[in-house]
């Protein structure tokens, strides 16, 4: 999917202190920050309903934004890191990273799947995703938000690996060739002997309960 130029209208703000971010994401606003060579970081915010409205018209996080900050000039810039609260998936934080256009990146592109498999549609078969993004370098003038795969002739037994995802002219694949990304599983069919098995096996084994750890909210 090629990447057009999105643009974005943020605000500049000082650099507070948690309070002070808290209070802001209150009256509907995110704090983020534009990193840039040379430059240690500059706070701006952002209207929360506006940007995840654009974020929502795109297939990931990955894109290249015509940023522009009160009547300046606008800034191309690079979303470098979104960090979202650990209970609500809240966008909590934004980081960028401005560049030039022609300057050569690396970045993890998402890959998009499309159709059905043959081997689901006429055999039961699964997709078993394993790799739902790569790494590659290229113009920043030339990323793009995703790169799409065609399924749709897999058979049962068949797969795909990064080397199989077709990169546009200019693109640098740095993810090893031999990964695998997707592969189409046989129906899974349940034999009597084996499902007295695990019977036999869930019986006689403790139950494990784990708990994950919550991760603590990040401020910059």
């Amino acid at each position: 999917m090629v990447n057009q130029n999105v643009a974005f209208k943020a605000e500049a703000r000082s650099a507070g202190h948690k309070s002070d971010l808290t209070n802001l994401r209150t009256v509907g606003f995110i704090p983020a920050v534009i990193y840039s060579k040379g430059n240690a970081g500059e706070p701006v915010q952002l209207n929360e309903h506006d940007f995840k409205m654009m974020l929502k018209h795109h297939s990931g996080e990955n894109l290249m934004i015509e940023l522009q900050i009160g009547e300046n000039e606008a800034r191309n810039v690079l979303i470098k890191e979104i960090q979202h609260h650990p209970m609500t998936a809240r966008i909590v934080h934004v980081d960028f990273h401005e560049i030039s256009l022609s300057r050569l990146i690396k970045v993890m592109v998402t890959i998009d799947f499309d159709g059905t498999p043959a081997g689901v549609t006429n055999g039961g078969g699964t997709l078993d995703v394993q790799t739902r993004e790569i790494e590659v370098e290229c113009k920043a003038s030339d990323l793009v938000e995703s790169f799409v795969v065609d399924v749709s002739g897999l058979e049962i037994g068949d797969h795909l690996t990064v080397a199989d995802v077709k990169l546009p002219e200019g693109f640098e694949l740095l993810t090893e060739g031999n990964i695998s990304i997707a592969t189409v599983l046989k129906p899974r069919v349940a034999s009597e002997e084996g499902d007295s098995d695990d019977e036999e096996a869930s019986s006689s084994e403790p139950e494990v309960i784990t708990a994950a750890k919550d991760e603590e909210e990040t401020e910059d």
